[in-house]
């Protein structure tokens, strides 16, 4: 069930390949790996090209993993892959992009 299976509303394995078949019956959607200094995948977001935006639908990490310091690093990567989509969060990512976006801002005054 892999990385997936840490985000709670997918508790199982029906409900994860229904996520995954959404995911790939459209090019606008994409899950993105992360991976550690080591190589090991640590991490992953799921996101949906919806111009001018870019929703952030999932965000899951290992458990010894998930930090702010991981979560920047995933949405540097898309502010940078996707520069001209503003980032969107889902009820469940706001809040965590919010404090990703509250440091960018903090960074650059």
């Amino acid at each position: 069930m892999g990385l997936l299976s840490f985000i709670p509303e997918l508790n199982n394995i029906d409900r994860i390949n229904h996520e995954l078949d959404w995911y790939a019956a459209s090019d606008d959607r994409s899950l993105f790996l992360q991976k550690n200094q080591d190589g090991d995948f640590i991490g992953l977001v799921g996101i949906e090209k919806q111009a001018p935006y870019l929703m952030i639908h999932h965000l899951a990490f290992i458990p010894q993993q998930q930090t702010s310091e991981h979560e920047d690093e995933i949405f540097d990567f898309l502010s940078d892959y996707y520069p001209d989509l503003q980032m969107m969060g889902t009820i469940e990512t706001t809040p965590i992009l919010a404090k990703w976006e509250k440091k960018k801002h903090d960074q650059d005054e």
